[in-house]
């Protein structure tokens, strides 16, 4: 509280003491003299007078105030008005609270959604992620596919290169133009275990030097640059020449053609090395056939065409390396004796093939028949 608000006090203590004391004052006057106002008796007068003194006193106060104190104004006069806007701020209030309680809400879900929407996000996130990685994965393999088309391009160019060889081959093999066919044996050598590097290379070239003049005669064409005839592929010659110092035994070298080769065309060719193996002894058995000769003696020459046949195949299986397309070996006598007694004979009969030598890998599988009568 402020000094004037003292000084306001003050002043209305003063002033009420003032009123009371003139009022007394003025109510034993009244009463000494017996003074009547309004036809009162002089007591009642006397009771007017202190109720009038304190009316006074009362507005004194009152009108103080209300000239000293805006609030007290306030008080006396706009309390109803004041109401009316504490009632009206009151109302306000609520609907504030009311509205501050819906935005709170709203805030919540917003909330909720901004959350949901964070989690999107980090989902969406991950998923690019995953994504990025799909793409990288899907873009290796596009250029994994890129490669295997060019791949493929250059496969089909071969092949197309391959067919077009091939019909020319076709062709050249209807007009009679092929001089070496593909796989074809040209020549063969057996050369001695323990050759030293220069010499198993001097074996090789002797035996391609054989294989220029076999080719010229057989109409192949020479490479106007080396005017050679016969060409190794690749390297061939050294793993050939590799292989031949480091055996330990004979060895079969065979120079064959490796594709078909068209007249006055150089011939390409490769070395086949296998170790020269004993495969048979002399004299030992090496086949039997128990058969049936009919009497008109009619089978004889399909019985011996069996016999050769499968001698062929069983020198086959035992490593002997044909030549010609061939294996087996018997002499034209030893046949015609064989076929003269099956002739005679009508009856079951067992035949041995024994080998005439001793018989190894480079082959021939030279045999004579014998008949040995059930």
């Amino acid at each position: 509280m402020d000094f004037s608000g003292f000084l306001l006090i003050i002043s209305i203590i003063v002033i009420s003491g003032v009123v009371a004391y003139l009022g007394d004052v003025l109510g034993r006057r009244i009463g000494k003299q017996r003074l009547s106002v309004l036809k009162l008796r002089p007591r009642y007068t006397a009771i007017l007078m202190s109720i009038i003194t304190g009316v006074i006193i009362a507005t004194i106060t009152l009108a103080i105030l209300t000239i000293a104190s805006e609030d007290v104004r306030t008080a006396l006069f706009g309390m109803r008005e004041l109401r009316e806007k504490l009632d009206s701020l009151n109302f306000e209030v609520k609907q504030r609270n009311t509205e501050l309680d819906v935005m709170r809400k709203e805030a919540e879900n917003f909330q909720k959604r901004i959350a949901e929407l964070e989690q999107k996000e980090k989902d969406l996130i991950l998923s690019r992620t995953q994504l990025e990685s799909q793409v990288e994965i899907l873009n290796g393999n596009i250029h994994d596919l890129v490669e295997q088309r060019d791949n493929l391009n250059e496969e089909i160019q071969s092949l197309q290169l391959e067919l077009r060889r091939t019909q020319e081959t076709i062709v050249a093999i209807r007009q009679g133009e092929i001089v070496f066919q593909e796989d074809e044996e040209m020549l063969r050598g057996l050369a001695p275990a323990g050759l030293t590097r220069e010499d198993a290379e001097n074996y090789l070239i002797t035996l391609l030097q054989r294989a220029d003049e076999l080719a010229l005669r057989r109409g192949a064409g020479q490479d106007i640059s080396s005017q050679r005839a016969v060409f190794v592929m690749g390297d061939n010659f050294d793993q050939a020449l590799e292989k031949l110092v480091m055996s330990k035994n004979q060895t079969v070298i065979r120079l064959v053609s490796a594709l078909n080769t068209l007249k006055e065309e150089p011939v390409i060719t490769r070395f086949i090395l296998d170790d020269n193996k004993k495969i048979f002894s002399a004299d030992q058995l090496i086949y039997q056939k128990e058969v049936n000769v009919d009497p008109d003696h009619s089978n004889v020459e399909q019985i011996l065409s069996e016999i050769l046949s499968e001698l062929n195949t069983l020198g086959v299986k035992q490593g002997i390396i044909p030549q010609r397309g061939r294996i087996g070996s018997v002499s034209a006598l030893n046949l015609t004796d064989v076929s003269r007694q099956l002739s005679q004979l009508s009856a079951r009969v067992l035949i041995n093939a024994i080998a005439e030598n001793d018989i190894y890998t480079i082959g021939p599988l030279r045999v004579r028949l014998e008949i040995v009568k059930d």
